[in-house]
């Protein structure tokens, strides 16, 4: 399907003429693309298939049925069963992306993409981010590249969970109020909180809030401490962390790792903040108990 002679891959594409079953969903192709700056992934047809496209660095350009959008780091592109697609890199900052094409039979999940193509078919309605799917999809395809006995199941959830955070995003942009039209203080608040919970592992600021929701940062601040009773900076601190113990308890990465993921200025930073949230150092968490 990648014809390109200029493709390098990163993890070999898995590709099987009958799809591989992983619980509800069914894997069409899985892998990790580094292109160079004159890479063309060739037109090619979708079949039944969707393809999520998450771009993890550079920039280039998403092609669906003859319409072009751009796409960046942190961006994901969602392709419909029947599509023609095409992607090609910028030639000043190459493309890296990592792809997941699925198809699943589950009646409830089916009925949900569905609507999904009936409501978001136009390509400017495609384009998407949310760090729990680039999480779950680095997660499978590291388990791909060195399986082990329970292999089978830990897929199995990463790619439900990718596809049921796919689904909840949607539902989400459906259910949204506008920038024009955010009024209601509980909405504002669910959407502060929705924010930081899919930015976690990119978010430098929380002042990147004010230019999601186009309201001031003292106001935001304000207004979700009147709703909560909490502080802003109290939720994603805790949420961040949060993430850094699932993180420390899986055991892929070093602690230093995690510091660095989830935007901390040092692993000393990182400590104290941890041991003061959960009463033990970050290395003691993760000693057997």
């Amino acid at each position: 399907m990648h014809n390109s002679k200029e493709k390098r891959y990163h993890l070999s594409k898995v590709y099987v003429p009958e799809p591989k079953q992983y619980g509800d969903i069914s894997l069409i192709q899985i892998g990790r693309m580094h292109c160079t700056p004159y890479t063309v992934v060739d037109p090619h047809f979708h079949q039944n298939w969707f393809e999520l496209t998450v771009v993890t660095d550079g920039c280039g350009i998403v092609g669906t049925n003859g319409e072009d959008i751009r796409v960046r780091a942190g961006d994901i592109y969602l392709s419909f069963p029947r599509d023609f697609h095409v992607i090609r890199s910028d030639q000043q900052d190459p493309l890296k992306y990592n792809f997941f094409s699925f198809t699943t039979e589950e009646p409830s999940l089916l009925q949900e993409l569905e609507e999904i193509i009936r409501t978001r078919y136009p390509v400017g309605e495609r384009l998407f981010s949310d760090e729990r799917i680039v999480y779950q999809l680095g997660n499978a395809i590291a388990e791909l590249s060195a399986p082990t006995p329970r292999s089978q199941r830990i897929l199995e959830t990463n790619f439900l969970l990718i596809v049921l955070y796919l689904l909840d995003d949607y539902h989400r942009k459906e259910s949204a109020p506008s920038k024009t039209s955010i009024g209601h203080p509980e909405e504002v608040c669910f959407q502060m909180m929705h924010y930081i919970d899919t930015h976690l592992y990119t978010m430098r600021s929380l002042r990147e809030i004010t230019d999601s929701l186009n309201y001031s940062y003292c106001y935001l601040s304000d207004l979700f401490r009147q709703i909560t009773g909490d502080t802003l900076q109290s939720y994603y601190r805790t949420r961040r962390l949060e993430a850094a113990r699932l993180l420390i308890r899986e055991g892929k990465m070093k602690v230093g790792e995690i510091a660095a993921l989830l935007q901390y200025s040092s692993i000393y930073t990182f400590s104290r903040a941890f041991r003061e949230q959960y009463g033990v150092s970050p290395t003691d968490m993760r000693k057997p108990e």
